[in-house]
């Protein structure tokens, strides 16, 4: 029988901006895109939603 999957983890707040600017980081390129940019912009602007 097969194992069950696990949940993934839902990032918010500053664990979501920080896994964002790691990926970035140990990608090749790691300069933010403007996707990049404005998820963080949107994470900012509603703290009181993506806070734990």
């Amino acid at each position: 029988m097969a194992k069950p999957i696990r949940a993934t983890p839902a990032l918010i707040g500053e664990k979501a901006v920080s896994f964002v600017e790691s990926m970035r980081f140990k990608d090749k390129n790691p300069r933010l895109t403007n996707a990049d940019k404005e998820f963080i912009k949107i994470i900012q602007r509603n703290k009181k939603i993506f806070t734990v």
